[in-house]
């Protein structure tokens, strides 16, 4: 193994091992996702780089909290690390796929933003089966901001009155409505 990747292993085991990260892990994505919600109206150039960011940002994100979960429980987690590489990797190739289909004019600007917001939030929901929770409402999340997009080209003012209920939600009611998820 290389330095680097020792490095960077240590360095996501040290961010997984503080207190509540879980917590400002969900904080951060929402918020994130509220800023992206926010460029759209501002630009669809700049919304489809930033989507196209984001992506990683949320496969990071998963694996901090995966290490913390595994951390917590002394119990090795490779195989939901694994299919988070593979879950977020797909994400990150349709849209690039998407990309290429923008570039060659197949897409306009807005609409790419929307898709690579459907995909993302796809992704995210169905890494709530190996990350809980918190993954399901920030995927269910990123979904309604789309269909709000869509159908009833939704403002900042709109996605502001759903994140707030959204933090209250996914950082007070964890426990209560988990359905037996982490």
């Amino acid at each position: 193994m290389s330095h680097k990747l020792k490095n960077l292993i240590v360095s996501i085991d040290r961010v997984a091992s503080i207190r509540n990260v879980n917590e400002f892990i969900f904080m951060g994505l929402v918020v994130l996702c509220f800023i992206g919600d926010v460029m759209g109206e501002i630009s669809d150039h700049a919304v489809i780089m930033y989507w196209l960011l984001m992506t990683p940002i949320f496969f990071l994100g998963s694996i901090i909290i995966e290490k913390s979960y595994e951390l917590k429980s002394s119990i090795p987690r490779d195989s939901t690390m694994r299919n988070s590489l593979i879950l977020w990797g797909s994400a990150f190739f349709s849209v690039l796929i998407i990309l290429f289909l923008w570039h060659a004019e197949s897409f306009a600007a807005g609409t790419v933003g929307v898709i690579i917001h459907v995909i993302l939030g796809h992704t995210l929901f169905i890494s709530g089966i190996f990350l809980g929770f918190w993954f399901y409402l920030i995927g269910l999340f990123l979904l309604f901001l789309a269909w709000l997009t869509i159908a009833m080209e939704g403002t900042v003012g709109m996605t502001l009155m759903l994140a707030i209920p959204l933090l209250i939600i996914g950082l007070n009611y964890r426990n209560k409505f988990s359905l037996g998820f982490r």
